[in-house]
């Protein structure tokens, strides 16, 4: 038996936000601007915020969910009574002869006579046992709306991961403006300068064309970024609603400390993996479904008929009636037996794709946290880079100075500055992108997560007020204490609490519930 725990939140112990922020690293800027966003008015909290509110993706998915909340009220209906009324009007027009062979019509007193017949009829039906059909559907849709609640949090987690690399590629974007524009300037005053040597003799036409030529390479890498920039901030748009204002760094996160634990962590709360559980579940009782459809049934019919204004009023009735209807299926032609092998092959179905989801997952954390590793130590040697490059820029400069160096080696030297930088803010943009994703496939990137500072949606509220069953309350004014049963009937969906397990072979039960009501 392998059971699993549906946890969607790790605790503060294992997953926090820290208070230290870390930002791009801009320290070593010959030209330094002010650094854009370091008491910016956007922060990742409140624009994730903004996505929980107000992204049409998640509003979309909610309603979605909403949605199967009325497959178990419509399941729910099936065992329960059904009360149907109808009527009939019409308007008769009758002959009668008057030549006396009428013993009711007096000679000559024939002729056209109008009647207004009508019926009312009023039909109650109270299933009493379908085969157990009604509590299997309603243990199908119960798992199918738990795995509808997993799909929401996968969805929310998408969407928050969508969000957060759109936040930190508009801050990437902007800090490679920033140093290319830098860039642009530095290499301004390289071309400023080497004319002026020129204009008294200590340089070439050589130097003044490699320093033009080194400009316009910056003005058009600058032009890119710009680009790349309005690009970034269009999917920023998409996902949050609004446009960027003032970034702040993005903050540091805590995550697991090991492969091992990133995998045991991720095969708890993986909602794509629950969602795939809970598909198992629903296909195991859909076999019961499908067994239902050959055992018998019955029910209790009752009826009221009312019947007014026939001829001369001899046919003017009011009939009650009250029985017991009996079905048994003797032979469907194989139909039967049919649907549960194919409900059985598609439990089997569901059960391999759950264990597909299970390496699925396994193999995405495995990816991510060599590509999150990589990125980190990529930042740590670009920091290097940068230190080491900004020294020999400078030492190349007044080298230069002196007659040691050429235009050449200084130019050359300033790019490599500005490639170091570029790298660094690429490698940190990618080790925090590798956070995001590390968080979402382990199912924690999401409002409780990160502990959004919003009012959390409710996945159970809509269903709650759905499953009020004031139906049965009405019926227990008029019951005895001891026919009465409290239960709920959904047992608490929050999935906090919920412990629920899995069998390699046909599935477990889906929970201790014991249905109120009759199958």
């Amino acid at each position: 038996m392998r059971v699993f725990r549906n946890v969607l939140l790790i605790t503060s112990a294992a997953l926090s936000v820290a208070c230290v922020m870390a930002g791009y690293a801009n320290a070593q800027e010959v030209d330094p601007a002010p650094q854009a966003g370091v008491f910016g008015t956007d922060t990742l909290q409140t624009v994730l915020a903004s996505v929980y509110r107000n992204n049409p993706q998640l509003l979309g998915e909610r309603a979605r969910l909403r949605e199967i909340d009325e497959t178990y009220i419509q399941a729910r209906a099936q065992g329960r009574p059904s009360l149907t009324a109808g009527g009939e009007l019409s308007l008769q027009a009758t002959r009668s002869p008057g030549d006396g062979t009428n013993p009711f019509v007096p000679a000559g007193g024939g002729g056209w006579s109008d009647t207004t017949p009508s019926a009312s009829q009023l039909i109650a039906i109270q299933p009493l046992y379908q085969g157990g059909r009604i509590k299997a559907l309603k243990q199908q849709t119960k798992a199918s709306i738990m795995a509808a609640r997993a799909g929401l949090e996968n969805a929310e987690n998408n969407v928050f991961l969508s969000a957060a690399k759109a936040y930190v590629d508009v801050l990437r974007d902007e800090e490679t403006a920033r140093i290319r524009r830098n860039n642009v300037r530095v290499l301004t005053r390289q071309l400023t300068a080497a004319n002026e040597r020129f204009d008294v003799g200590e340089g070439t036409r050589t130097d003044i064309a490699q320093s033009e030529s080194r400009l316009a390479g910056a003005e058009a890498g600058l032009a890119l970024a710009d680009a790349q920039i309005a690009s970034s901030r269009a999917i920023f748009v998409r996902y949050v609603g609004r446009m960027p204002d003032q970034l702040s760094p993005v903050p540091a996160f805590i995550v697991p400390e090991s492969l091992d634990q990133a995998i045991a962590l991720a095969r708890d709360n993986n909602p794509q993996l629950l969602a795939a559980y809970y598909n198992e579940l629903a296909g195991t009782a859909a076999i019961d479904v499908a067994k239902a459809a050959g055992r018998p049934t019955i029910s209790l019919q009752g009826s009221l008929v009312r019947s007014r204004g026939t001829l001369l009023g001899f046919q003017d009735t009011d009939q009650a009636t009250i029985g017991a209807n009996v079905s048994v299926p003797i032979f469907s032609g194989g139909a039967n037996a049919s649907r549960v092998r194919q409900a059985k092959h598609a439990k089997t179905r569901l059960g391999f794709e759950a264990r597909d989801v299970e390496r699925i997952v396994d193999q995405t954390i495995t990816q991510i946290w060599a590509q999150m590793g990589a990125a980190k130590r990529i930042v740590a040697t670009s920091k290097r880079q940068v230190a080491a490059s900004d020294v020999a820029f400078e030492g190349v400069s007044l080298e230069q100075q002196v007659g040691t160096r050429t235009q050449l080696d200084v130019l050359d030297a300033e790019q490599e500055t500005l490639n170091a930088k570029l790298t660094l803010i690429n490698a940190e943009r990618d080790y925090d992108a590798a956070v995001f994703q590390l968080l979402s496939t382990i199912g924690v990137l999401d409002a409780d997560g990160i502990d959004l500072p919003i009012t959390r949606h409710d996945p159970d509220a809509y269903f709650s007020d759905l499953r009020d069953d004031r139906f049965k309350r009405a019926g227990d004014r008029f019951l005895p204490d001891v026919f009465r049963n409290d239960e709920p009937v959904f047992p608490n969906l929050n999935e906090d609490d919920a412990i629920i397990g899995v069998s390699e072979g046909e599935g477990a039960p889906l929970d201790a519930e014991s249905d109120s009501e009759e199958d």
